[in-house]
């Protein structure tokens, strides 16, 4: 919660004011007026309610061109898997074809010829193809396409989770951009609440000029650094937009956390155990084992036999005397035995089980980097839980310091380096907890996404 400092009540001794310090004075108020304006029509161009974190969420899930192009992939996997389950139907295949002769052939039977076919042939032909699958290759090819499948849909749920830790933190970030805006507005106010102090001693004749130059220079400084957190501030709200799909100019306005989570963190171990049965990474680590096993098992069923079943039917449409039938039907079965096919086999076989073994070790790779990850994200969560609390009292003390240090200058008992020095402290003591409060909410969410569990907590309404 940030503690606001409230304005002393001064009043102030004014003297006959000269015309330079006249037109300083009216370029301020033009300033100001112009800055008020401004955020006048941001807020109108802001409009309306601010966009919710499960809103963003749904947004990128849908708009997300990474999100996208995995959903393609995955339809595609499911259209092999299709192709590959298709293999096991019979297939019809039609054929017409026409021939022109230059002359008809002819045969001779004492002195007359004979035509013994005709100059224009016109055929059809119907071919009915079924494959019998008695080595069970193409039963493995549709176990391997159904693991495919699996992993693709793992990978979109994975590239689903990266999406959404990306967006929660673009989200957090447009919000802690408004926070040190917010930050930034409130130091300029006290600088120029400090400046309309040392004028007003000036004009007294109590305050030399240069603690006014001094003044002039912090509100200087103070709007230079409140043009830099809206630069930054739109920056983040691009970043967010590119996540959401939208234009990078679209207005963005979010609503800051009203409480952080509180979690209970349960032992490193329970976690990593959490993670190792929720990440869709392992689990796709573990169907790659599974892929890399079919694919021994394809390889060895290529040399044992097959069976391929064909009717055909073929239509005469231009019968001669030598070829009277316009229908002629056949069945063939063909068994195919391979004897030797040059090595080729056991080199496939060869090459799957050195798939195996990489699919193990990639398993063995996974489970080791969300361990790490599990463990980094623990780490960094409780780091900024101190950090958090540090951050408190270290606002309420430089809170503290600046009211002091406010009653002293106004008394006239202390330099214009004291309050100075305290509205620095208490600006860095805000910015402190900005980041505090900003890096725990990151690293709530980057442990929600290494143990598994980032898709519930973000996508329910």
């Amino acid at each position: 919660m940030m503690i606001p400092i409230a304005k002393p009540n001064f009043i102030e001794t004014r003297a006959v004011e000269n015309p330079a310090r006249a037109i300083v004075r009216s370029k301020e108020r033009v300033l100001a007026t112009l800055v008020s304006m401004s955020l006048a029509l941001c807020a109108w161009a802001q409009g309306g309610e601010p966009l919710t974190l499960q809103e963003a969420v749904a947004l990128a899930l849908r708009n997300n061109r990474a999100v996208q192009i995995s959903a393609r992939s995955v339809d595609k996997t499911r259209n092999a898997l299709r192709e590959a389950r298709s293999n096991t139907n019979f297939t019809i295949q039609g054929n017409a074809t026409y021939t022109r002769f230059d002359r008809v052939a002819e045969a001779r039977f004492g002195p007359q010829p004979v035509r013994i076919g005709n100059i224009e042939n016109r055929t059809a032909r119907l071919t009915l193809t079924q494959v019998v699958d008695i080595s069970g290759i193409i039963r493995t090819a549709i176990r391997a396409a159904n693991l495919t499948l699996t992993v693709s849909e793992l990978e979109f749920e994975r590239t689903r989770n990266d999406t959404i830790l990306q967006v929660v933190q673009a989200y957090q970030g447009v919000a802690r951009a408004d926070e040190f805006v917010r930050v930034a507005d409130e130091a300029l106010r006290n600088a120029q609440e400090r400046l309309r102090l040392i004028r007003a001693q000036v004009d007294a004749g109590v305050a030399a000029q240069f603690d006014l130059l001094r003044a002039e220079t912090a509100v200087a400084q103070a709007e230079q650094a409140v043009l830099n957190a809206r630069n930054q501030r739109e920056l983040a709200a691009a970043a967010l937009n590119n996540l959401l799909g939208r234009d990078l100019d679209a207005p963005v306005q979010v609503a800051k956390p009203e409480r952080l989570p509180d979690p209970e963190l349960p032992p490193l171990e329970t976690l990593t155990q959490q993670a190792y049965q929720n990440r869709p990474e392992l689990i796709a680590a573990q169907r790659g084992i599974e892929l890399a096993q079919v694919g021994i098992v394809s390889a060895r069923r290529s040399l044992l036999p097959n069976i391929v079943l064909t009717g055909q039917a073929d239509f005469n449409l231009n019968t001669s005397a030598f070829n009277p039938r316009r229908e002629t039907y056949t069945g063939v079965a063909v068994l195919s035995v391979p004897i030797w096919d040059g090595g080729v086999a056991r080199a496939r076989e060869a090459q799957a089980r050195d798939d195996l073994e990489i699919a193990q070790l990639r398993l063995q790779q996974a489970q080791e980097g969300v361990a790490l990850e599990v463990r980094q994200a623990y780490l960094s969560l409780q780091d900024a839980q101190k950090r958090l609390e540090v951050a408190r009292k270290g606002l309420e003390q430089a809170t503290e310091a600046l009211r002091l240090a406010r009653v002293r200058f106004e008394a006239g008992v202390s330099p214009q380096l004291e309050i100075s020095d305290a509205e620095l402290a208490f600006t860095q003591a805000q910015t402190n907890l900005v980041n505090a409060q900003f890096d725990y909410l990151d690293a709530y969410a980057a442990l929600l996404r290494a143990i598994g569990a980032i898709d519930e907590q973000y996508t329910r309404l």
